[in-house]
């Protein structure tokens, strides 16, 4: 790291939050985990941080860590129909009302909810004359935290079929700072979920900056667009890893124009390695807590280019805050209301 430089995530005067840097990706696949996995543990060998998974629906960064959950907040979901069978008629008026197909009667005519297909309008509850459906919330999920190789974890674990996905994600993400508050911790390192929907926004929204993970694809060069222009809408700063880079010249080679077109910098570029997978299996059987590096970069080109872009991001971040350009489709967007106004 350039000498300098302040040290990452330094409190400067007048700023007492820590870091907070999200590695996502457009699409699923990219590597981003593996990624994540190895700046935690670079990190972890120079400074104090938090990790956290906001892939709620799919939380993977745990198990490349060798995470010890320590504690497990029940996560509340939206509100189910509930009928009370003590008060219920049978009148069926609940059954007319459903517009989901979410309410059927037992042989004796008490009313069942579905509560997969309950969708919580309240309209059943609205129809019962004799107050026997209520609307209750739901446990949809855990907020998980815990100990990992690399120091404090919090994840998330959203339950199959639940909703809500993006409000669970915003609590992981407020309790990974507040607990990197509270250690001294100066960076928390998100691992975010694939796509551009709620749960990346949720991920995002606030971060210092977006680490996005591209492969050398079709797919990959549309989805690395999509989410370029989501991280400008949110002015979080945004630079590009090109993972896989050697598997497809061409894509590749496409992938670097669409930085260039965008402006955006290619921070690095991992070549495709088989020694990464062994590389995440030793990490993942490592000690809790264990304070020896056990990666070899030597044995690795990967895991060494992991390593290089990681030293190029502790710069990046250690930047003071610079002007935040709007996307081009909010810029297009702005044009259209003063056009029209």
């Amino acid at each position: 790291m350039a000498g300098d430089k302040e040290h990452l995530g330094a409190k400067r005067e007048g700023d007492g939050s820590v870091k907070t840097l999200v590695v996502a990706s457009g699409k699923g696949g990219t590597g981003k985990t593996t990624l994540s996995a190895l700046f935690a543990r670079f990190s972890a060998q120079e400074r104090p941080l938090v990790v956290a998974d906001c892939d709620v629906e799919a939380s993977n960064l745990p198990l490349a860590l060798r995470t010890e959950v320590t504690s497990r907040e029940a996560f509340a979901g939206s509100e189910k129909a509930v009928v009370g069978e003590d008060l219920c008629s049978g009148c069926e008026r609940c059954l007319d009302s459903c517009r989901f197909g979410a309410i059927s009667t037992l042989v004796d005519g008490t009313a069942r909810i579905d509560e997969w297909a309950c969708e919580g309008c309240g309209a059943c509850a609205t129809a019962c004359r004799h107050g026997a459906i209520s609307l209750e919330p739901r446990q949809a999920g855990e907020l998980l935290g815990g100990e990992c190789s690399t120091g404090a974890i919090v994840f998330g674990q959203l339950q199959p079929g639940q909703d809500l996905s993006g409000k669970l994600v915003t609590s992981v993400h407020e309790r990974a700072k507040a607990l990197a508050e509270e250690r001294g911790a100066e960076l928390v390192l998100i691992d975010g979920p694939p796509g551009i929907g709620c749960p990346v926004i949720a991920s995002i929204s606030g971060a210092d900056g977006l680490l996005a993970v591209a492969e050398p694809s079709l797919s990959g060069e549309h989805d690395l667009r999509r989410l370029v222009t989501l991280a400008r809408q949110l002015r979080v700063p945004v630079k590009v890893v090109l993972n896989k880079s050697d598997l497809s010249a061409e894509a590749a080679e496409r992938l670097r124009a669409t930085c260039r077109e965008e402006g955006i910098e290619l921070i690095g570029e991992v070549p495709f390695d088989s020694e990464l997978l062994p590389t995440l299996e030793r990490m993942a059987q490592g000690d809790i807590l264990e304070a020896k590096p056990v990666i070899d970069i030597e044995e690795s080109p990967g895991v060494s280019a992991a390593r290089s872009i990681w030293e190029r991001i502790e710069n990046w971040l250690a930047e003071p805050p610079q002007a935040r350009p709007a996307s081009k489709a909010l810029i297009q967007l702005s044009r259209t209301h003063s056009n029209g106004s």
